[in-house]
């Protein structure tokens, strides 16, 4: 299934980030038919906005993706620092796992 998306930096100065979502499909009563994940990169000197196309899938089942009724951008960032449990890091995020298939999401 191809997708596209956009991103915008807000802020003047960003540090070079990298930031991982999690990209679903899923059918008409939000059921997960399929997940996979973008990493969006802020690098110094890039574009303020940028549109970007991508692909998901493919799926064990070909038929799958075509009970798709919308893709959605999980607006959790999946990419933790590798520190979750460390008491020194102070943060204490520990990234949400991707939906697997036939998760419900609430999108109301």
């Amino acid at each position: 299934m191809h997708f596209s998306y956009r991103t915008t930096k807000k802020a003047p100065y960003l540090p070079v980030t990298r930031v991982e979502l999690a990209v679903c499909a899923v059918d008409s009563a939000d059921i997960v038919l399929l997940c996979g994940t973008i990493a969006v990169h802020e690098q110094v000197g890039a574009p303020r906005t940028e549109d970007v196309d991508t692909w998901l899938g493919p799926s064990s089942d070909p038929n799958i993706l075509s009970r798709t009724a919308r893709v959605l951008l999980l607006p959790d960032q999946l990419l933790g620092d590798g520190h979750a449990n460390d008491p020194k890091d102070h943060d204490g995020y520990k990234p949400p796992a991707v939906p697997p298939p036939g998760d419900r999401l609430r999108t109301r």
